[in-house]
């Protein structure tokens, strides 16, 4: 099979492809098999007629049409894969004569492909990095996190219930207009005031409170409260408060840290999770910056994205939400319900996110054209590897896959545009960040840092059951 290209206007293609008589035959043969399996001829088992027996019965126009519509799909695809094409709609097909198993058969197919970006400045461009800075603060603020983490729970004597402690109480709740509340009531319950596990007011009616203490108060469930059939109801809630109890924090020295880490003194602690914050920060910082590279890159470039290729990867991108929604064991069309949404809606929602993504994409491509960032084969197979883990077969055997549906191509696009944005960074100029944007920055990474690992030592759940 040959395949030519002819470039048309509006981001069109014309692929002119020519099916040798050999492979015609070959799918003309295959649908005969398949039609005298189906097909009952008298005096013949199934499966069993001769060539010309189907023909007589059947007709040679309507077998070679129905050849025809079975192998025009993969002559397609086909061709495709081998131009190197990237179509992003359907194909309108023509053809003037049909299947000829002696002259072959020859087909176009025109459709829109993926549009080319026009880049702008994209190599030494400015872009803002944030500087690492860790701070004393920040460091003992971890170790007391660690601290927390030893904390026992004590008695509370000769004072009523604060904002932080910790309360053991039975709790009940009927409806103003009658009735019991099913699922609003507990018998020793430890409760965390402040920690926001239950309502707020229902909380801050416990603040006050001393131990043995009982009291009956009014709360309305907000009407955005997860349950629907609660939202905007009025409670009666009658408490008994049995015990109230405060963190009693372990003393912050060597001992504490040989039990609390692989460490022997305060100072080596210290130091290691300095160590860690800096690692951590710097590594956001890494992906901060990838990411405001590109943004800079892809202003500066000019592309028309394609509305068919926004409304694909917003649907994809719902998709893989859809996913991880079930794969946390909940059913997708119940998440949407609780979020007063639906499938369309929230669709629609990420379509901007989805715009901008498949920009970013466009302008990465033509990075990679521009510089010739191309995935080899060993870098391909590299991550083909990774899909093999696990699987009974080969990673030859899910390339071969790969290759035979077209996805092959799609894996070293993907693995090129990861390249190309590491020579964008690479290439850039990092300048200084204005303050305000530091300061946000740098907080929110704090925030998602991971603590030094300590061994499993007291915990409040611990208490709970004591």
């Amino acid at each position: 099979m040959t395949a030519n290209v002819t470039r048309l206007e509006e981001n069109k293609v014309r692929l002119d492809i020519e099916v040798t008589p050999e492979t015609v035959r070959q799918g003309v043969e295959a649908k005969i098999k398949e039609l005298g399996r189906q097909v009952r001829v008298p005096g013949f088992r199934p499966g069993k007629a001769p060539r010309r027996v189907i023909e007589n019965r059947l007709g040679r126009d309507y077998i070679y049409m129905e050849a025809l519509q079975e192998q025009l799909p993969g002559w397609y695809s086909q061709a495709v894969v081998e131009t190197d094409v990237r179509p992003i709609d359907q194909p309108e097909i023509h053809f003037d004569d049909p299947l000829d198993e002696e002259e072959g058969f020859k087909f176009s197919a025109t459709v829109e492909v993926r549009p080319e970006a026009r880049l702008g400045d994209y190599k030494g461009v400015e872009v803002p990095r944030r500087e690492v800075e860790i701070s004393a603060e920040d460091v003992e603020d971890r170790i007391e996190e660690m601290q927390a983490q030893f904390a026992t729970l004590a008695a509370v004597e000769g004072r009523s219930v604060q904002e932080g402690d910790f309360v053991i109480l039975d709790f009940k709740g009927e409806r103003l207009a009658g009735g019991p509340l099913e699922g609003a009531e507990a018998e020793d319950y430890l409760l965390e005031i402040g920690g926001g596990e239950l309502l707020p007011d229902f909380e801050e009616n416990i603040v006050g409170m001393n131990a043995n203490e009982r009291k009956q108060f009014g709360v309305t469930f907000p009407m955005d409260y997860d349950e629907e059939s609660l939202r905007g109801q009025s409670v009666l809630f009658n408490v008994h408060v049995k015990e109230v109890k405060e963190r009693d924090l372990p003393p912050l020295d060597d001992e504490f840290v040989k039990e609390a880490s692989e460490f022997d003194t305060l100072d080596e602690l210290r130091s290691a999770v300095r160590e860690q914050l800096e690692a951590t920060a710097e590594q956001s910082v890494d992906g901060e910056f990838r990411g405001r590279v590109l943004d800079v890159v892809a202003e500066g470039g000019e592309v028309d994205v394609p509305e068919v290729m926004v409304h694909e990867k917003a649907h994809e991108m719902v998709e893989s939400f859809e996913r991880s929604i079930r794969s946390q064991g909940m059913d997708p069309e119940q998440y949407y319900q609780l979020a007063g949404t639906d499938h369309a809606a929230f669709e629609e929602r990420v379509t901007p996110d989805a715009e901008d993504t498949v920009r970013k994409e466009l302008v990465l491509d033509a990075v990679a054209t521009a510089e010739g960032i191309v995935a080899d084969e060993e870098e391909v197979m590299h991550e083909i590897s990774h899909l093999a883990e696990g699987s009974e077969r080969s990673p030859e055997e899910i390339a071969q896959t790969l290759r035979n549906n077209g996805t092959y191509a799609m894996l070293e696009e993907e693995i090129s545009r990861q390249k190309a944005l590491d020579f964008l960074v690479e290439n850039a100029v990092p300048v200084p960040m204005p303050d305000e944007e530091t300061e946000e920055a740098e907080q929110e990474s704090i925030d998602e840092e991971v603590p030094v690992e300590a061994r499993a030592g007291a915990t409040e759940n611990e208490e709970r059951e004591e």
